[in-house]
């Protein structure tokens, strides 16, 4: 798996990144003296308490300018028929399916898909949540949110930690 993924789509680059947001804060806040470091590390300190309250407190963050919020959802998926054809949406584990190409070359001819029994969660798949339609605004469907990888690691962590208690989400569609 040494190929660059090639991703789907167009994406729209991103315009504006924390330099750019610190002369915006500068700019707007001429008296404080605060350098760029320490603007970066408030900014990543509040960005990991943010996940941890999301995660362990169950907490919805709403993102009051762009009428949305975060938070934590679950759904079941279970494999159903739907026009005599099995339709699987359970998540795939790449770690076995890879594994089990290697190991057997029918299995990679047929494509075949190892796939996640979830019954540690009951079967139930969790993920975080980008809600748009707090508030009516133009051109929200072009708005996406994606987690970074330590906050789906987190969240997977989180869900796996037998010590605490099981975890559950008030968000349930």
């Amino acid at each position: 798996m040494t190929k660059n993924r090639l991703h789907k789509g167009n994406k729209i680059k991103v315009h504006y990144g924390i330099g750019n947001y610190y002369k915006f804060f500068k700019q707007d806040n001429p008296n404080l003296k605060i350098s760029y470091q320490q603007y970066t590390k408030i900014i990543q300190a509040f960005n990991k308490e943010l996940i941890n309250l999301i995660i362990d407190g169950n907490v919805e963050y709403i993102l009051p300018h762009l009428g949305s919020s975060l938070s934590i959802k679950k759904d079941k998926r279970v494999p159903r028929f739907i026009d005599g054809k099995l339709y699987n949406p359970t998540p795939v584990d790449w770690v076995a399916t890879n594994k089990l190409w290697d190991e057997d070359e029918e299995a990679r001819d047929k494509k075949l898909l190892v796939r996640y029994n979830n019954n540690h969660t009951s079967k139930y798949v969790f993920r975080v949540y980008f809600k748009k339609h707090i508030h009516p605004f133009m051109n929200k469907k072009y708005y996406n949110f994606q987690t970074s990888r330590h906050f789906a690691r987190q969240l997977a962590a989180r869900i796996k930690d037998e010590e605490k208690d099981r975890y559950d989400t008030f968000l349930l569609y």
